[in-house]
This record gives C-alpha cells, structure tokens and sequence, in this order.
C-alpha cells in the first residue's frame, strides 16, 4: 500500500509539473526542442567533418547530412506543432459540421431533429472556421486546456495519495474488488 500511494505521489509531482510547463510555460518546451535539435545539428556536424577526415569514402557524409536535416526538423517541431494540429483540426471539423448541415436538410428527420442538426452542425463548422482561420489562438487555448486537465489529473493523484495514507493509517485491510 505505500508503494502504491508513492507511485501516485510521483504520478501527482509529475502531471502537475508538465501540466504546468504545457500550459503556462511553453518556452520552456520549445527551448527544449531547440536545445536537443541543436546537439543532433552539432554531432552530425562533427560526423561530416571527421568523415571528410578519414578519407572521403562518403561512408558518413550521407549520415551526417541526414541528422543535420532531423536536426532542423526537430527544431522546426515546435512550429509544426503549434499550426499543423490545428490546421488539421480545423479541416477535419469544417467537414464533419458541413456534413451534419446537408444531413439535416435533406434527411426525412422531425423539425427537433433537424433543428438540432443545423445546430450543431453550425457550432462545428464555426469551431473547424476558427481552427483553420487562427491557429496560433486556437493551439494556445487547446495547450492551456491540456495544461489545466494535467494538473487537475495531478491533484487527482495527490488526493487519492491522501485517501492511501488514511487507509495505511486506519490499517484498513486491502480489498480486492471483483
């Protein structure tokens, strides 16, 4: 049992540290990404230069201009990331609501239904519009949101820690649920 409520506490101290990072810091991440982007740069580099070294069999050359390119890629993810999901987003929802908006007109449904159709399919256009439109405020909005639901997730953890600790305390035995 007190391993159990260690694991969550270092589950709650993780979640609520990334969930912090995510959504409130997120140039801590992006350095990251250019932190380690730039090691692979460096190191494929210093591969090229000791291929052109040794002789000039091409053995390295091929290798090393391929980590220079994942190198700037992995740079670059940061960017990708922040327009590329909800760009992608964006396209997946504009056609899922202008579906749901011809379903509703066209199909032999009762007044509600088609109400409720044309409802909804106009709030998922107008959210998929959003995404595509501005996808900088919408990858921030979506990045506190996961930040806020992990550390909500950590404090979940640290509350069940809390609940193990009254159950080791009140040495009520284990029970297996089935």
């Amino acid at each position: 049992m007190k391993s159990i409520r260690s694991n969550y506490i270092t589950k709650g101290v993780v979640l609520t540290i990334c969930g912090a990072l995510i959504g409130f810091f997120p140039g801590v991440i992006s350095m990251l990404f250019y932190i380690i982007g730039g090691i692979i740069i460096v190191g494929s580099v210093i591969m090229l230069l000791t291929g052109f070294g040794e002789g000039m069999d091409g053995g390295l050359f091929g290798s090393g201009i391929a980590g220079v390119i994942i190198g700037a890629i992995v740079c670059l993810l940061p960017r990708i990331i922040s327009v590329g999901i909800p760009i992608a987003a964006g396209i997946i929802f504009v056609f899922s609501g202008v579906s749901r908006l011809l379903s509703a007109l066209k199909g032999d449904k009762s007044s509600t239904a088609k109400k409720a159709g044309l409802i909804f399919g106009g709030i998922l256009t107008a959210f998929g519009a959003f995404l595509l439109f501005s996808p900088f405020k919408a990858g921030t909005f979506v990045r506190v949101i996961i930040g806020l639901l992990m550390i909500a997730l950590g404090a979940f953890n640290f509350y069940v820690a809390h609940v193990a600790k009254q159950r080791i305390d009140n040495d009520v035995p284990d029970v297996i649920d089935v």
